[in-house]
């Protein structure tokens, strides 16, 4: 009878093996690693001695004559075990007793050298928080070795959809996106994570004397002495060096918008220096994939995909190819027109190639891609249908001790944002291109106007603590993913391929990136960006989900526009920029694009959340979903749009506007947490406006609010996470606390929900004790080695077919997987809470918990155990395994918003319209901690002192001096001189 074995249910593994098979040679707290030689998994080669889990053994097995003699050593009766202790090796078998083995001086030397890299082949990151890798070691996974780029379109149209974006790994490889989801570089559709983009995509090769001698994605070519990639903070370099006295660097990062020229452009420049003594004469071919006009079509129709495409060439007054550039047949497709223009700088004029290919078959032939048969000569031909496979050709001459340039720009020529779009722009546009960057200095300008811009943006906080691998993180790799969310949408990331749009849960990076953007001037900008998602706003007061030009599924997920009102409250407390109520925005849906003030189109917001769309208890609903897409538990949930015919339906037969929708849908209490902090944040802004009869309607409606969630929505051990109305015998009558009947571990009476915690403390509804009574819920039940749980195990199957349980084995992502976007939603609540809860124990506790969530979160400690952590070393991705610590992608996520907000609500800065506040919670070790805030070229120096132990200003005596004169408060008056000032705050 066959029995099934699967991953999760296999309790053995060959690490345990080799420990019950060596026992006196292996000791506890030996790292090793093992793999079974055979499917009956019985017999084990393995590994002890490793400074981290690592496939030590696979690696040494990818030499023939290391492999040859292990495997001549084992047999299905006979495991094999490598010592490595003190620098030394030592080889036992194991047929029946353990023996001690001969291994042959070379075999010895081989395998010493593989162990000695296996604590470099993660890379490290260096002091400016680049990542340095050897491309010839094992990756950790497909995020770890990822970089991500970013064009520059401020003061340019549209730049929350406009901006490009690109994934680079460390061979170069990944794709380019222009505006919204469109591709420059293809994605690469299939299920391998590591292949973002086409393989083809960025690569090159080097020929001599019709010899190939390169090729840039295969550095383990004997040709390559070294290759390594650094990946800097919005560029990346790759360096090989040859053994034929070849030094090749390769730069890639896109350029800033300029005047004139393309809407998206990446460029990578490759220079190459010989240390030779002889004249060379190299033949270089550059290869990638445009993206496709249709790319939905790929699922289904890859003839359609091809047919509606052919090639094109732009060609100077020479004859020489100044570009190719695919023609596309649908109308959508030819606004869009990606080019590629390869320059060789070598002295005088720059060179176009003179040779094209745009037949990936005909190049590759009966070879490979890493060994085509046709890039010697390539074919100049124009084919009348795709893929948008290209290649051009150049030839370089260097002479000894010399260098030479190529810059390759690759880009997209759009109407998008472009009043003076024709049939001629795709040609004046890259003509201006080539003409600007015929000079090679003016590559080395835009790389430094890259640069500065990341720097300047990274300047509002600068943090120096005793630990600089924090220090590296949070003053320059954390505001720069920051920085990139701004502008993508979550879907674009190396484990993400496909076309998820911007919407409106993505605003929630805005909450971190406006104080960026503020910081350094760029107010206006985030004025720009926050009415583009309010004109995403319906008269009714729903929100489109998600957008690229046009909205997509109004109102089917219930929290959106909320969040917006957090957005504008946070901008104008940091801004005082009361007057941008008045800005008026196009409203959503509305045919002739009817313009309402954001102040209205927020009110409609909470008359829709808060009075509209709520259930019997009085609680927004839930639709389709909220915050968390699966908990999916309405199935005949209706959007927005149909909402509000029968809405005003209902009230043209009975009631009056205001009144509940007739309904028995579940409601959330998340988002009513959510909608309690929207209507206190629109009662300040209400009175800061003037309008103290609606600032007094909201506080009776918030206070109301307040009442409901304490009756209904608390369960004794913790706040639901949504209440049931469709059971009229009541069988299930909410989700979430004690007693729900929901929960899938006999062993906890009931399922439990981090973010009922973390949003009853923000919006300030959780009492005192239930705070301490919901903490001891979440590190009894949610508290894992990695993280807290976003949920414990619930039997959702119970109440719906379509929810996280039905999607995700346990431990995985919304299954009782450690959701880090949720978790430091919990470490910010965590830090607030610890500033004003009376019980001094219980602050501390919070202030404790805070810091170990935020001290596992940052992504540099993934190289502390890489090949178990996996992950980014620089990016935080958005999930961990709960059960083997795995970092699980996408990258892009809130986690690294959500982080920044923590960080500042430890160090408690508060941004009023009239000032500043301080009031730090620190670490109990930490006895002082220095940070800068600039803001608009006015810089604060702040310096903390305190006494070890835990200590906040609530409890004791604290002087706050403000360039050496004391205050009486934590308020820190907001100062436009252009100064530095200094701000002393000590704890006695």
């Amino acid at each position: 009878m066959l029995v099934h074995h699967i991953a999760r249910q296999h309790l053995g593994s060959p690490e345990a093996r080799l420990r019950e098979l060596f026992p006196s040679q292996i000791s506890p707290e030996d790292m090793v690693d093992a793999i079974y030689t055979d499917a009956e998994q019985q017999s084990v080669i393995g590994v002890s001695g490793l400074p981290h889990k690592a496939p030590a053994v696979l690696e040494i097995m990818k030499h023939s004559a290391i492999a040859s003699f292990l495997l001549g050593l084992t047999t299905e009766e006979t495991s094999a075990l490598i010592r490595w202790s003190d620098q030394k090796i030592e080889l036992f078998v194991c047929p029946s007793r353990v023996q001690k083995a001969e291994i042959p001086e070379d075999t010895t030397r081989e395998i010493q050298q593989i162990l000695l890299n296996v604590k470099g082949w993660a890379g490290s990151l260096n002091g400016e928080g680049g990542h340095e890798v050897d491309l010839m070691a094992p990756s950790p996974g497909p995020h770890f070795h990822v970089n991500l780029l970013l064009g520059n379109r401020i003061g340019y149209a549209h730049p929350l959809q406009t901006t490009p974006k690109s994934v680079v790994d460390r061979l170069g490889g990944g794709s380019f996106r222009s505006h919204a989801a469109t591709q420059v570089l293809a994605t690469r559709w299939d299920m391998r994570q590591e292949e973002n983009g086409f393989p083809a995509n960025r690569q090159f090769y080097l020929y001599e004397d019709s010899r190939q001698i390169f090729y840039s994605a295969e550095p383990g070519d004997p040709n390559i002495i070294s290759a390594v990639c650094c990946h800097s903070q919005n560029y990346t370099t790759i360096t090989y060096v040859t053994t034929c006295g070849l030094t090749i660097l390769r730069t890639i990062f896109i350029l800033p918008q300029m005047e004139g020229l393309p809407l998206a452009t990446e460029v990578q420049r490759i220079t190459i220096s010989h240390s030779g003594k002889a004249v060379r004469n190299l033949r270089l071919v550059y290869t990638g994939m445009f993206g496709s006009a249709a790319p939905g079509a790929l699922f289904e129709d890859v003839l359609y995909s091809n047919i509606i495409m052919q090639g094109g060439i732009l060609k100077d007054e020479t004859g020489a190819l100044a570009a190719v550039s695919p023609d596309y047949y649908p109308e959508g497709g030819r606004t869009d027109r990606r080019f590629h223009t390869l320059m060789v700088h070598n002295g005088g004029q720059p060179q176009f190639p003179r040779e094209f290919c745009l037949n990936y078959n005909e190049f590759v032939g009966n070879g490979t891609l890493q060994r085509p048969q046709g890039a010697l000569q390539l074919s100049n031909s124009l084919y009348r249908k795709g893929p948008g496979f290209f290649a051009v050709a150049a030839q370089i001459e260097i002479n000894a001790g010399e260098t030479v340039m190529t810059d390759h720009f690759t880009g997209l020529v759009s109407d998008k944002a472009n009043p003076h779009w024709g049939d001629h722009t795709l040609a004046e546009e890259v003509e201006r291109l080539t003409v600007r960057f015929s000079d090679p200095s003016e590559v080395d300008r835009a790389l430094t106007q890259n640069q500065e811009f990341v720097h300047k943006y990274s300047n509002y906080l600068q943090v120096n603590t005793q630990n600089e691998d924090f220090n590296t993180y949070v003053n320059r790799n954390l505001p720069f993913q920051v920085l990139y969310q701004s502008f993508v949408s979550r879907s674009f990331c190396q484990t993400q391929k496909g076309y998820r749009e911007i919407g409106f849960r993505e605003i929630q990076d805005m909450y971190a990136s406006m104080y960026y953007f503020t910081g350094m001037g760029q107010g206006e900008l985030v004025r720009q960006l926050l009415k583009e998602w309010t004109s995403m706003v319906f008269e009714f007061g729903f929100a489109y989900h998600n957008f690229f030009w046009t909205g997509k599924e109004a109102g089917k997920w219930s929290d959106d526009a909320l969040w917006l009102v957090q957005a504008v409250s946070r901008y104008i407390n940091l801004t005082g920029d009361i007057g941008f109520l008045d800005e008026e925005c196009v409203v959503a849906g509305s045919v002739s694009s009817e313009r309402r003030p954001v102040y209205q189109t927020l009110q409609s917001i909470l008359v829709y959340s808060g009075l509209i769309s709520v259930g019997k208890h009085g609680l927004p609903l839930l639709d389709y979903a909220d915050w968390n897409d699966c908990l999916k538990l309405d199935e005949t949930c209706i959007n927005g749009i149909v909402k509000e015919e029968r809405y005003r339906e209902q009230i043209k037969n009975s009631g009056m506007y205001g009144d509940p929708l007739e309904n028995n849908y579940s409601e959330s209490v998340m988002n009513a947490f959510l909608l309690k902090m929207a209507m206190d944040q629109m009662i300040d802004l209400a009175e800061r406006k003037g309008d103290s009869d609606y600032a007094k309607q909201l506080e009776e409606r918030s206070s109301q609010l307040f009442m409901r969630l304490q009756e209904h929505a608390w369960k004794g051990d913790f706040f639901a996470r949504v209440l049931f109305n469709r059971y009229e015998n009541g069988a299930f009558t909410y989700l979430g606390a004690g007693g729900d009947g929901l929960s899938a571990d006999p062993e906890i009476d009931g399922s439990y929900f981090l973010n009922s915690f973390s949003w009853s403390i923000l919006s300030g509804c959780a009492s005192e004790q239930q705070i301490e009574t919901m903490l001891d819920v979440i590190e009894q039940r949610l508290k894992t080695p990695f993280g807290l749980k976003l949920v414990t195990p619930a039997a959702l199957g119970k109440v719906s077919s379509h929810t996280a349980s039905d999607e995700y084995f346990p431990g995985d992502r919304e299954n009782g997987g450690v959701f880090k976007h949720a978790c430091m939603m919990a470490t910010t609540s965590m830090f607030k809470a610890a500033r004003s809860v009376n019980d001094g124990k219980l602050a501390a506790r919070l202030g404790r918990l805070g810091y170990w969530l935020l001290d596992i979160t940052v992504p540099y400690r993934t190289l502390e155990d890489p090949f178990s952590l996996c992950g980014n070393p620089r990016f935080c991705t958005q999930y961990n395994n709960s059960e083997t610590g795995e970092n699980i992608g996408p990258m892009l996520s809130g986690t690294s918003t959500w982080l920044t907000l923590s960080l500042l609500e430890a160090l408690g800065v508060e941004h009023t319209p009239e000032g500043i506040i301080i009031n730090p919670i620190l670490r109990e070790e930490e006895r002082s901690l220095e940070f800068v805030l600039n803001l608009n070229e006015t810089t604060y120096h702040v310096s903390i002192s305190k006494p070890e132990g835990f200590h906040r200003s609530m409890d004791n005596q604290v002087q706050v001096s403000l360039d050496g004169q004391g205050l009486e408060s934590h308020w820190i008056p907001k100062m436009a001189d252009c100064k530095r000032h200094e701000i002393r705050v000590a704890f006695r």
